[in-house]
C-alpha cells in the first residue's frame, strides 16, 4: 500500500447574495473566511455580472459570464452561500446564479456539492425567510446543507465596527465554530484522499477474505445503485448494479481456505465523491474441485462511489498480468 496521502485542503466556493460593495452580508462572509481552518481556502465568486437565465441562449456558446461561473462552481469542493433577505426571501441575482449553475438541464454544477448558509440582517428576525427559501432550493438542486450550527445573523450593524471588522469576542467565536462544523460537514459528504487512504486497508482485507471464498465483507461495500460494471479476468463483462453483485457471490464460491493476497496500488486518489486505485493483485488461491494451490497475478482499475457515507464499488476490471 502507498503511505498516507496528505489531507488535501477544501476549496470552498464563497457566494454573496448581495451586490452593494459594502454590504453587510459580504462583511460577514469576509469575517468568516478568515475564521476557517487552514485547511480550507476560501475563493469568493462574484454574480453581478451573470447575465439573466435565459436558455434561448444556451447552446455552443453561451455568455462567457455563465461559463467561467460554470467552472469556478466546478472546481470547488462546496459553496458556502452568505445572503442577506428581500421580501422575505433571497435577492434575484442570487436566484439568478443558482438558475444559472443548475443549466443545461442534467448538468448542474451544483449537483452533490455540500453547502453552508448564512443569513444576514440589521432587522431582528435573522432573514430567517431567506435562509429557509435558499435550503429549499437545495432539494431540487441535490446539494447537502449543512443542518446545525444555523446561522441566522440579525442586528448585524451592532455586531460590526466601522472597518467591518466583528466587536465582540461571542460572535468572532460563533463564526469561527460555523466554519469549523462546516469543514466537518465537507469533509463527510466529500472525503479526501486521506480516507480513502483508510478504506483501501479495508479493501485489501475484503479482498483476503474473498481468495478465502467469503464474499460477505465485499457484499458491505459493493453499490446497489446504477450505473456498475464488472470486466472479469476471464475476459466477459457485465453490467447492472444487481448482476455484478450476484457476480461476486458467484465467483467467490470458486475460493477454498487458505489463500492469501496483496494489493500493489501504483496510482489512487479520491476527489469529489469519486475514488479510485490501479495496481497489481497478487494471490496464492485454494481453487477448484481440489483446491489446489494457483499462484496469480491480476491487473485491477477499481472505481468506487462515495454513497449514504461510505465508499461502494462500482466498476472492477481485472485480467491476467502477462509475464515479462
Amino acid at each position: 500500500m502507498n503511505n498516507a496521502a496528505q489531507t488535501r485542503a477544501i476549496q470552498l466556493a464563497v457566494i454573496v447574495g448581495s451586490l452593494r460593495a459594502q454590504s453587510y452580508s459580504r462583511k460577514i462572509a469576509r469575517a468568516l473566511a478568515a475564521r476557517a481552518p487552514d485547511s480550507m481556502r476560501c475563493r469568493f465568486i462574484e454574480i453581478g455580472d451573470l447575465p439573466l437565465y435565459n436558455e434561448d441562449l444556451e447552446g455552443e456558446d453561451p455568455p462567457r459570464a455563465w461559463s467561467t461561473f460554470r467552472a469556478e462552481i466546478r472546481s470547488a469542493d462546496a459553496v458556502l452561500f452568505v445572503t442577506p433577505e428581500y421580501n422575505r426571501s433571497i435577492p434575484g441575482c442570487l436566484k439568478n446564479a443558482l438558475d444559472v449553475g443548475s443549466r443545461p438541464s442534467g448538468k448542474s454544477v451544483f449537483k452533490g456539492l455540500p453547502a453552508g448558509v448564512v443569513s444576514v440582517t440589521p432587522n431582528k428576525l435573522g432573514a430567517f425567510g431567506a435562509n429557509h427559501a435558499l435550503r429549499q432550493t437545495f432539494v431540487f438542486l441535490d446539494m447537502p446543507v449543512m443542518q446545525q450550527p444555523e446561522a441566522y445573523i440579525s442586528t448585524v450593524a451592532d455586531l460590526l465596527d466601522d472597518k467591518g471588522g466583528v466587536k465582540s469576542s461571542e460572535t468572532a467565536g460563533f463564526l469561527e465554530k460555523f466554519m469549523s462544523a462546516l469543514e466537518d460537514w465537507i469533509r463527510t459528504i466529500r472525503p479526501d484522499d486521506a480516507s480513502f487512504e483508510a478504506f483501501m486497508r479495508q479493501r485489501e482485507k475484503i479482498a483476503e477474505d474473498y481468495v478465502n471464498g467469503d464474499a460477505k465483507s465485499l457484499e458491505a461495500i459493493v453499490t446497489h445503485a446504477e450505473p456498475a460494471t464488472f470486466f472479469s479476468p476471464r475476459g466477459d463483462h457485465l453490467q447492472g448494479a444487481n448482476a455484478v453483485a450476484s457476480r461476486y457471490e458467484r465467483d467467490a464460491r470458486n475460493f477454498h481456505e487458505g489463500g492469501s493476497t496483496d494489493l500493489e496500488v501504483l496510482q489512487s486518489s479520491a476527489s469529489g465523491g469519486l475514488a479510485f486505485w490501479t495496481g497489481l493483485q497478487h494471490a496464492e488461491a485454494r481453487m477448484g474441485k481440489n483446491g489446489e494451490t494457483t499462484a496469480m497475478t491480476l491487473r485491477v482499475t477499481e472505481v468506487f462511489r462515495f454513497e449514504d457515507g461510505a465508499f461502494r464499488l462500482v466498476h472492477r476490471h481485472a485480467d491476467p498480468a502477462k509475464a515479462g
